[in-house]
């Protein structure tokens, strides 16, 4: 079982679609490492699934596959409904070949062990949309329904589960409002509040089926998607990308999320440095006084600063480097 989020995060003037599940995969095991959020070979448009991880992963491959090489559907100028019909008539194609090779089990039950939620920027509507992927029995196929309208730009949010714990994904929504009762955010546009609740139940040691990881992407009316990385469990904990523990070394290079506030940690950029001998700096000493005033990080530095500073570390900590080995071998010649 899965628990994914989609929602339409409005904060600083911005308008953003963020998509969101936990890591878990089950199935006779356990395995909290699994990927569960997908990025398609276009890239206004996200894909996540519940359910069976049999089902749903050779679906997802041959869906990838399928727009690498179609350029009509891989082009951003082909409207993401296009897309999605191809998504719908790919998977009725595919799960429609299976064969059963035990008499008593149910076709159908076979068919139907994933459904998905996909979604992104509709660039002729000016809008962000997202649709349910499920099997129908009757149609023996992929139906889908839009869980946006028209004014999906005020307030949107969803949740989805698997396609067998139906008052699963129920539950999620009705806690998911008391929390933004609790928090008297009812009438609020939505930040990143779905990720608390994704938080809570991926940490319940009694769920079983849910955990691992946070998961997360955003999808921007530029046409193009972010994924994110998270510390977890907490912010001092070490940082994870979909579903994969890293080191600060082998980490990919992607924006990391604090998971006590969901707001953006800046992993690379130390909080203080060492002033005492602003010689080492050179002729960047001014601007770094200007991003470390007394030594400590000032928060307010732009992107593009925060880039140029860490490429200054960077080079002043390369240059102690090889002096410190320059010295190390004059020391070992003299002796």
């Amino acid at each position: 079982m899965t628990l994914c989020a989609a929602w339409i995060r409005q904060a600083n003037d911005t308008e953003e679609l963020v998509f969101a599940t936990d890591s878990t995969l089950t199935g006779g095991e356990r395995w909290d490492h699994g990927i569960k959020l997908f990025e398609l070979p276009r890239k206004d448009c996200l894909l996540s699934f519940a359910g069976s991880t049999l089902r749903a992963y050779p679906l997802v491959l041959n869906l990838v596959s399928s727009i690498t090489f179609d350029k009509y559907l891989d082009s951003p100028s082909t409207n993401i409904e296009e897309v999605l019909k191809h998504i719908a008539e790919l998977f009725s194609e595919l799960i429609q070949k299976i064969v059963k090779e035990v008499d008593s089990e149910d076709i159908h039950e076979l068919r139907s062990g994933a459904r998905f939620i996909f979604g992104g920027w509709d660039w002729q509507r000016g809008i962000f949309r997202v649709w349910e992927l499920f099997y129908s029995k009757e149609v023996e196929g992929f139906l889908f329904t839009e869980v946006t309208d028209d004014n999906s730009k005020t307030r949107f949010y969803t949740f989805v589960g698997d396609a067998k714990q139906e008052d699963f994904s129920a539950e999620a929504k009705k806690q998911f409002k008391q929390l933004l009762f609790d928090e008297d955010k009812l009438d609020s546009k939505l930040d990143m509040e779905p990720l608390k609740l994704l938080r809570k139940v991926a940490l319940d040691t009694t769920i079983r089926e849910v955990g691992g990881s946070l998961q997360i992407a955003k999808v921007y009316k530029s046409g193009r998607t972010e994924f994110f990385g998270i510390a977890w469990p907490s912010s001092d904990s070490p940082p994870y990308f979909q579903g994969r523990k890293y080191n600060q070394v082998t980490k990919p290079p992607v924006r990391y999320l604090n998971p006590d506030t969901f707001e953006v940690m800046d992993m690379d950029l130390p909080d203080k440095i060492c002033m005492t001998d602003e010689t080492v700096y050179g002729v960047h000493i001014d601007f770094v006084r200007e991003c470390y005033p007394n030594g400590v990080v000032n928060d307010a530095i732009s992107e593009r600063d925060r880039y140029r500073i860490k490429n200054i570390l960077k080079e002043v900590a390369y240059r102690q480097f090889m002096e410190r080995q320059q010295q190390d071998a004059a020391e070992e010649v003299t002796v």
